[in-house]
């Protein structure tokens, strides 16, 4: 069996926590059944099932990942219509990432994400969720991200860009450029420290 003391393993008191926790929190994840999945609209593979298992109620504001060690991460925004003017109420948001450590579960798959949230926007297209700020994958140079896809009555589910850092050494030259492009609609979102964690505001026209 795994011995994690810290004695024995000279283990940081921060990356012990880290892993403990999330050791703890695994063993409670693999009791769980696994997501379905829908083919990716971009034709590439397969994408787990937001609207499958949302929830009967949905608030425009929902908090996860409350157990997890990590730095608390507060995003808000606005979706609006395609004319990118008129706030679109009832959209769903889904989200799902990885924890602190870069990892999705203990597969790593991520159409089964441990760490996952919906949220719908209320009369004024306003969304708010509460999370951990994700860390990057440990063996490859993706920035650290926020998977997401929108769905409603009236909208199949699809992703849009995932939710991105900015100042992550991970961002090429070329993806800051092409999103600085997209104004307030950028999925490159600038990150606020404040007492209680990091805020970011990203705002999302409809196409």
């Amino acid at each position: 069996m795994l011995d994690l003391t810290r004695k024995k393993m000279k283990i940081p008191n921060r990356l012990f926590l880290i892993t403990t926790i999330t050791i703890a929190s695994f063993t409670a994840w693999s009791q769980q059944k696994k997501m379905p999945k829908i083919k990716n609209p971009s034709g590439q593979g397969f994408i787990p099932c937001g609207s499958c298992e949302q929830p009967s109620t949905i608030s425009f504001e929902t908090t996860i990942a409350q157990d997890e060690p990590g730095e608390r991460l507060t995003l808000s925004g606005t979706i609006f219509k395609s004319d990118g003017k008129t706030p679109a109420p009832d959209i769903i948001l889904f989200f799902y990432h990885t924890d602190a450590t870069g990892h999705y579960n203990p597969e790593d798959d991520p159409n089964n994400p441990r760490l996952k949230g919906w949220v719908k926007t209320n009369a004024l297209g306003q969304y708010v969720f509460h999370t951990l700020k994700p860390a990057p994958y440990p063996t490859l140079k993706t920035p650290a991200h926020i998977h997401v896809h929108l769905f409603s009555k009236e909208l199949a589910e699809n992703w849009i860009d995932d939710f991105w850092f900015e100042g992550d050494r991970l961002i090429k030259e070329s993806d800051n450029s092409r999103f600085s492009k997209l104004g307030e609609f950028s999925p490159i979102v600038k990150l606020v420290k404040g007492k209680n964690g990091l805020t970011g505001v990203r705002n999302i026209k409809l196409k």
